[in-house]
């Protein structure tokens, strides 16, 4: 199955009232064990990159940005369920531009250090450029704070200047703040249920929760009535695989690496190979997550 539009994704999951994950990947093994787990539940995913993969000091990199793209537009075409592939959280609109070039067909603008009138402003040139090659892009309002911040009001999404964001900019999902924090240990925030159902009678798009890490499982059902179809993940896969690699050099309990391991552990297939390991500890934990979702077999 070909790449399918962001938007498609989640107007299906409005209409089944389940959400849909994305999976944040760093390399080939992270993308693979992304899309198996969504094969093997039969779920709609949206798998992509974050822009910090591509950063340099003062730039970013092309060539591993092509690179990368060009990786997850083969693997998307031979998947068995609907896919979409995101350039995740980029504050500069020149590596967006070259995203859409490479061939993702969905963007996510991360604006929301701006002035509000200069989000929007940004925003609505983005949207107006994907739509001439139906690139979906997601934006975000409200400022999303990190683990160990303090969390002030100022940084939540106004329902107010919401509305008025989503019908001056026409983006496809609008990313939202409403106590989830990034990075943060599962469970551990409070996430205010009424200024979300507000936001969602004020606007008509879907609205999209980053910080799944730390999002409680019990909320999701609630939190996807009023209007959250995507949910952003990576800081909990990301621990994941460098734990069971770590546990992997453990269990070889290893003095010093000995040439003869190498291949065993790096890159011949087995159940000596550490990365492999890790990758299907990746796999489960999106597959859990895909069930937590409700978007199992909805593919």
């Amino acid at each position: 199955m070909s790449l399918v539009p962001m938007r498609q994704i989640l107007e299906e999951a409005r209409k089944g009232r389940y959400a849909v994950g994305y999976f944040e990947s760093w390399d080939y093994g992270s993308l693979d064990a992304t899309l198996k787990a969504a094969e093997e539940m039969s779920s709609p995913v949206i798998i992509g990159f974050g822009a910090r993969t591509f950063a340099k000091r003062d730039s970013w990199d092309d060539r591993k940005l092509a690179s990368f793209a060009a990786m997850g537009k083969t693997m998307t075409e031979s998947s068995s369920v609907p896919v979409s592939f995101i350039l995740n959280e980029a504050d500069e609109i020149s590596m967006l531009r070259r995203g859409m070039e490479l061939g993702f067909n969905c963007l996510m603008f991360e604006g929301s250090h701006l002035p509000v009138e200069k989000n929007i402003e940004l925003t609505a040139r983005l949207v107006k450029e994907g739509k001439r090659r139906a690139v979906d892009v997601e934006a975000e309002l409200g400022r999303i704070p990190t683990a160990g911040e303090e969390l002030k009001e100022d940084c939540l999404t106004s329902p107010e200047e919401a509305r008025s964001f989503v019908e001056k900019t026409g983006l496809t999902a609008l990313a939202i703040s409403v106590g989830n924090i990034h990075m943060s240990a599962g469970g551990r925030v409070s996430i205010d249920l009424a200024k979300l159902q507000k936001i969602r009678d004020y606007t008509n798009v879907p609205l999209v929760m980053h910080g799944g890490t730390g999002f409680p499982d019990r909320l999701v059902p609630e939190v996807t009535k009023k209007g959250v179809y995507k949910f952003n993940v990576g800081s909990i896969v990301k621990k994941a695989f460098l734990e069971e690699l770590k546990s992997g050099l453990l269990r070889e309990n290893l003095e010093e690496i000995d040439f003869a391991l190498v291949h065993h552990l790096v890159d011949w297939p087995g159940s000596r190979n550490i990365f492999e390991q890790a990758y299907a500890v990746v796999k489960e934990i999106v597959k859990e997550k895909i069930r937590v979702y409700g978007s199992a077999g909805k593919g």
